[in-house]
């Protein structure tokens, strides 16, 4: 018999237990991991170097497809750690200071947080390290078939007993690394609501006729995501193209809800602004210099050229001489330079996709992450109807999570 079991060697299980046996060495913990080694998913994480955070910790970076009408409202309501612990990096109880305990020393670069190593591979090294002393079982090549409970013990395939577990088997993003989004059926065997599940964080697919023209330019922009013609949200940063596809963190961030907008049959667009440093007035005058350049020569002087042949294009303009463009003209290539139109014909599925949007109902959990529906019941990180931008915020959840939940195991284990 465990004290307890949990199902899940990616970043969120495995802190779970190390902060369990950290803080209660007696107790008896079972790690079950699918995989031949733990962290798979979080060994290819930031391009394997591993972007364990973000200093800036505002929880409007996270998300929820649950029926919470105000994520941060409820969360402080129901008095979730979760703020605290992201908010404040002196609390002995940030995942940060059990972080450096586990063998991973931070650093910084801008607002991301990584391991001094810049390497994820050292990061899932010092977990296991910890886990070997601190007396963690784990068994790997363990496939969860079935959670049931009898009266007060928990009981895995018909063979393992445990008093508690815990959920920790991330979303359906990344199937080959193990994520293949059995946990939300555990949950709903003991009548948990999963929500509508959306890969996020992915590239979105266009039909831009020179699309293939652009293919491996990188450009900084302001971004904005519109939906039957509304501005819905907008991001600033880098745009990378495919010969398909509109890519880089500014998109990801962008691509949350395409998926079910387009399921609704709704337009998504990507409107770029590709000088956000200077007006149309500014870029009028500045292009109305090389009156005796072909318009896209004197595009070229602006932005990218593979950019500004298309954009040429588009307008028509390849040929024309600056000196012969109109007054109405001029200002509407400074317009396209402004508001460039990418029309959304799909996004990355979960193959390819960084993060699940959705998953169990945040609702359904006590401020400890235990369930309501079942006691000693728990689930953390992206198993739960919570996601984050890119840039260290989903690994914080992660992370965080275990720890909350952690918390609340041992409160019942002192």
């Amino acid at each position: 018999m465990y004290d307890v079991t949990i199902i899940g060697a990616g970043a969120s299980g495995v802190m779970c237990a190390l902060a369990l046996k950290e803080n209660n060495r007696n107790l008896k913990v079972l790690l079950l991991e699918k995989n031949d080694k733990l962290g798979k998913k979080l060994s290819i994480t930031g391009n394997g170097r591993c972007n364990l955070g973000n200093i800036n910790t505002d929880i409007s970076n996270f998300n929820s497809k649950s029926d919470l009408s105000n994520f941060k409202k409820n969360l402080e309501a129901r008095n979730f750690e979760f703020l605290n612990k992201l908010d404040n990096l002196n609390n002995l109880e940030s995942y940060y200071d059990y972080l450096i305990r586990f063998g991973v020393l931070l650093t910084k670069e801008k607002e991301y947080l990584y391991p001094y190593s810049m390497q994820a591979l050292s990061v899932c090294k010092s977990f296991e390290r910890c886990l070997n002393h601190l007396n963690v079982e784990i068994k790997y090549n363990y496939d969860v078939s079935k959670v049931s409970k009898k009266a007060d013990v928990f009981t895995i395939n018909d063979d393992i007993k445990s008093k508690v577990i815990v959920i920790a088997t991330g979303g359906k993003t990344y199937p080959k690394t193990g994520s293949t989004g059995f946990g939300y059926d555990i949950l709903k065997s003991f009548g948990h609501t999963i929500t509508k599940l959306y890969p996020s964080l992915t590239h979105l697919k266009t039909d831009y006729k020179y699309i293939k023209d652009l293919q491996g330019v990188r450009v900084n922009v302001k971004a904005s995501l519109c939906v039957s013609e509304k501005i819905e949200t907008k991001e600033n940063g880098q745009v990378q193209f495919t010969s398909d596809s509109l890519s880089g963190i500014c998109i990801f961030n962008l691509s949350r809800n395409v998926k079910k907008y387009l399921n609704e049959n709704k337009t998504v667009k990507i409107i770029m602004d590709l000088v956000p440093d200077y007006s149309n007035i500014e870029l009028q005058n500045y292009i109305k210099g090389f009156s005796s350049y072909k318009l896209q020569d004197a595009l070229s002087c602006i932005i990218n050229n593979k950019l500004a042949v298309a954009l040429a294009k588009e307008l028509k303009f390849s040929n024309k001489l600056v000196k012969q463009l109109t007054k109405n003209e001029l200002e509407g290539v400074c317009l396209a330079l402004k508001n460039m139109r990418f029309n959304i014909t799909g996004s990355g599925d979960f193959n390819t996709a960084q993060v699940t949007s959705g998953g169990a109902l945040l609702d359904e959990f006590t401020k400890g992450l235990e369930s309501t529906k079942c006691k000693e019941l728990y689930a953390i990180g992206e198993v739960l109807d919570v996601d984050g931008k890119c840039g260290g915020y989903n690994l914080s959840w992660a992370f965080t999570s275990a720890i909350i939940a952690a918390n609340d195991i041992l409160k019942d284990n002192d």
